[in-house]
């Protein structure tokens, strides 16, 4: 029923996959450039339905001796990739598609396990369910390897009104209305120029928030890996903010900086950061209100929170469940995935150190 062929992407074929029915920011091209500059080895396969193109799947092929193909892989700061389709589909399809084309990775060589993050496979819930608790109706039926990985998200594709409801009076409007009171402004980052110095700052301001919790900044976050999803991604895929507003000495001072990643499916809060001294002013609230304000005019879908930090739950949000489903060559391999993963969050700590 299908058949698979790993494409080096023309600009014809990034168009298509743009605008796929179910595409995010990390099925573009310019997140393609991103992988590539930060050292990753991205991969992406053309999947034909009886002679029609269906979609593209697009991950990553890493390998600890095992060939492993990942969407998307870990460090490089996304829940999810995978599949994007021409048109809508089924789950049950798409889980289709995944069984048949990790058997048709595996007769080729090309890889032994296949491990994907599917947004469009999420469950959503209003209430906080245990990791523990929670089951996927679908997968639980076919009886595949999976886990989940939750997440915060909140609606951008709605009225700004609306946005503005969804927010919890005392712990969020009232933070912004009093950023405002004090005079406090945004700055979008609108010239390439710019983005170093930027960055620069947004990463003083993430290594201050990380010490306060005895932590650093993670592989993702780190300044050159964000200098180059910046670069990759402007100007059309992600929004940097600058929150700027006088201190008591009359001194304007950037206060709160945020990098956003913009799509029609989801948005991603990719991170916010501020000096501790200024949190006084309530910084970070104005960012993430005028960052939706700005990905509404702009067409964003879902805005993904990435985590589940307390704070996040102010903004009027729901839980997302993003299964993470794996098929392997054989059993014993997808058991011996976990100490693999240790071995990789080991490595990934020392270079945080």
């Amino acid at each position: 029923m299908y058949n698979f062929n790993v494409i080096k992407p023309t600009f014809e074929d990034w168009e298509i996959i743009e605008n796929s029915y179910d595409s995010t920011c990390y099925h573009s091209r310019h997140w393609f450039k991103y992988l590539i500059r930060i050292g990753c080895k991205p991969i992406v396969v053309e999947v034909i339905e009886d002679d029609k193109l269906l979609g593209h799947f697009i991950g990553n092929v890493i390998g600890y001796g095992i060939k492993i193909i990942v969407a998307p892989q870990e460090g490089v700061g996304t829940y999810t990739q995978g599949l994007c389709t021409q048109r809508p589909i089924s789950d049950e399809k798409r889980m289709t598609v995944y069984k048949a084309l990790a058997a048709w990775l595996f007769v080729k060589g090309k890889a032994h396990v296949l491990q994907v993050d599917d947004w469009a496979l999420r469950r959503t819930s209003p209430n906080w369910i245990p990791i523990n608790e929670f089951k996927h109706d679908l997968l639980e039926q076919l009886g595949v390897n999976y886990s989940v990985r939750p997440t915060l998200c909140a609606p951008v594709n709605t009225t700004e009104e609306d946005i503005w409801k969804q927010f919890h009076y005392t712990s969020c409007k009232y933070c912004i209305n009093k950023a405002k009171k004090h005079g406090l402004y945004v700055k979008e980052i609108t010239e390439f120029s710019e983005i170093a110095d930027f960055v620069y700052v947004h990463y003083k301001q993430l290594k201050d928030v990380c010490n306060r919790h005895g932590d650093r900044p993670s592989i993702s976050q780190r300044a050159n890996r964000m200098l180059a999803l910046c670069e990759s991604l402007f100007p059309n895929r992600v929004i940097m903010l600058k929150i700027i507003g006088k201190d008591e000495n009359g001194v304007e001072q950037i206060m709160s900086t945020g990098i956003f990643c913009i799509d029609k499916g989801q948005c991603s809060y990719w991170t916010g950061a501020s000096f501790r001294y200024y949190q006084k002013y309530c910084p970070n609230e104005l960012m993430v209100w005028e960052a939706m304000r700005l990905l509404n005019q702009r067409g964003g879908g879902m805005l993904n929170f990435c985590g589940m930090a307390e704070y996040k739950l102010k903004f009027g949000v729901k839980y997302e469940y993003v299964p993470r489903v794996v098929f392997a060559k054989y059993q014993w391999m997808i058991n011996i995935l976990p100490w693999l993963k240790a071995k990789y969050r080991t490595l990934k700590n020392a270079l945080k150190r």
